[in-house]
């Protein structure tokens, strides 16, 4: 079992508990018998089978809480019984169980947000930071929508989050930093409910304060140089931190990585060192020779990230090969080698989402190739899955949408971009003016040309030249008309 927190550890600081490789390996397996059965669409058994998987390591997000998250939105919210509050107690001694137990209450009500905070609150308490971190993204996403909002809500977020950037300052910085910008957006928003409360003005400043000086110790040029006493160390981090490397430091880094390459050939950290050197001139050959680096490593380890490292660098390659035929001005060449990098990339998304089906912004990703593959038929039953994630939502009914208008369905693009625009929070952002657009383009096409007026009139209130000044020119061409 995994270690438990120890709170006696020297500091009075709990200690992040450890799985041992046994643990981990037995969580996979119930990992892997989750994902059989959703794909199955037998979503009760695949819940309790990623549950289990938990039970031995619950810090697993994207392998556990993430596609058990998922399997409950497929399968759609089963109001849970008094009996079920029973059976998963969500208070107690046991952090994890405790968890679990509010994470399987969750999955029968994936809105319920009593159920997000008590998977946060325990997960916290638990020392889980993994999962603090997903689960609070879910619950912040949820409370700033509630119809009435609960400041007690924001204020735990708070505290929660600056107790944990607190406890990893000094051995993980950045998620230090991550946890209290979240802390600053908790009480920027209790601040917005309570706008006469002097307190949370002082906590605001305050927190916001220790914000700037951490990332001003952390993020400066000179970053974690100064805790490294010897000496060959810091230069040898000095020459890889360099933005721009002369062609002999770099030659001599990728011989050193090569040689502790050959010394340890399965080690992911020296896989990913020497991948990253050859990848820092951006030159075809050696980004090429990662490649084959990478995928060595998949076929020798069936670890599927170093495939789809690999397939990043590729994707690359091609958008640089497009952007230089594109700077010579060859359209015929540019034509064909988009249409070559699409069809990569559909076949590199298609197997990432054939792997990881409950991960909705990888079919995301699929759905927006198969858009612009102008495939319309596939693509909308695929976006309309991944819109699932609260991420991509908006994205997703842009683009089922735009596939709607294309199939000529104006009236389901016009119905589908409109509930886009209520949900969306910021009206006047890209994805808001693009929503906007692809409305208006809608209502011209399906006859409804006040409407157009209308939406177009918006966009340009925001901004005038909106794509070239498109848009202004059919508000002149309808009101002409009319």
């Amino acid at each position: 079992m995994p270690k438990k927190p120890d709170k006696n550890n020297g500091d009075d600081k709990p200690a992040k508990p450890t799985f041992t490789d046994e643990e981990i390996s037995k969580a996979r397996r119930w990992f892997a018998k989750g994902q059989e059965l959703a794909e199955k669409k037998n979503y009760d058994y695949a819940i309790e089978s990623y549950i289990s998987g938990l039970d031995f390591w619950p810090e697993a997000v994207e392998e556990g809480h993430k596609p058990c998250r998922a399997a409950a939105l497929f399968r759609g919210p089963k109001k849970t019984s008094f009996t079920d509050k029973m059976k998963y107690k969500t208070g107690g001694k046991d952090a994890k169980r405790a968890m679990l137990n509010a994470e399987m209450l969750l999955a029968k009500e994936p809105s319920n947000i009593g159920h997000m905070e008590a998977v946060f609150k325990n997960a916290a308490r638990g020392c889980y930071d993994q999962t603090v971190m997903w689960i609070g993204e879910l619950l912040a996403d949820a409370i700033v929508h509630e119809e009435k909002p609960n400041p007690g809500r924001f204020e735990l977020m708070r505290k929660t989050y600056e107790e944990l950037a607190d406890r990893v300052i000094n051995t993980e910085p950045t998620l230090a930093i991550t946890c209290l910008e979240r802390a600053v957006e908790a009480l920027s928003r209790l601040q917005a409910l309570k706008p006469q409360d002097l307190d949370i003005a002082t906590d605001l400043r305050d927190v916001a304060g220790k914000l700037t000086i951490l990332k001003g110790k952390y993020q400066s040029a000179e970053s974690f140089r100064d805790s490294i006493d010897d000496s060959e160390a810091q230069k040898e981090l000095h020459d890889k931190e360099r933005i721009v490397q002369s062609d002999v430091n770099l030659d001599k880094l990728i011989a050193i990585a090569r040689q502790r390459l050959e010394a340890k050939p399965l080690d992911k950290a020296t896989i990913n060192e020497l991948v990253n050197l050859l990848c820092r001139r951006e030159q075809t050959q050696e980004e090429t020779q990662a490649i084959g680096i990478l995928l060595k490593a998949f076929e020798q380890t069936n670890e599927y990230p170093f495939k789809m490292r690999a397939d990043e660098i590729r994707m690359r390659q091609l958008n640089r090969q497009a952007r230089e035929i594109v700077a010579r001005g060859d359209a015929q060449a540019a034509r064909e080698q988009l249409r070559e990098q699409l069809r990569y990339e559909l076949k590199v998304y298609k197997e990432r989402a054939d792997r990881y089906p409950t991960d909705m912004r990888i079919r995301y990703q699929y759905g927006l190739r198969l858009y612009r593959a102008g495939r319309y038929d596939d693509a909308i039953p695929v976006l309309q899955e991944a819109r699932s994630d609260p991420k991509t939502r908006g994205f997703c009914n842009l683009y089922i949408g735009r596939c709607f208008f294309e199939k000529g369905y104006h009236s389901q693009a016009i119905e589908t971009l409109q509930e886009a625009i209520q949900a969306h929070e910021v009206s006047d952002d890209d994805l808001g003016k693009q929503l906007h657009y692809r409305l208006g383009r809608a209502y011209e096409a399906g006859g409804q040309k006040e409407d157009a007026l209308k939406t177009y009139g918006q966009l340009i209130q925001w901004d005038y030249n909106y794509r070239n000044g498109e848009v202004r020119k059919r508000l002149d061409a309808l009101k002409a008309q009319k």
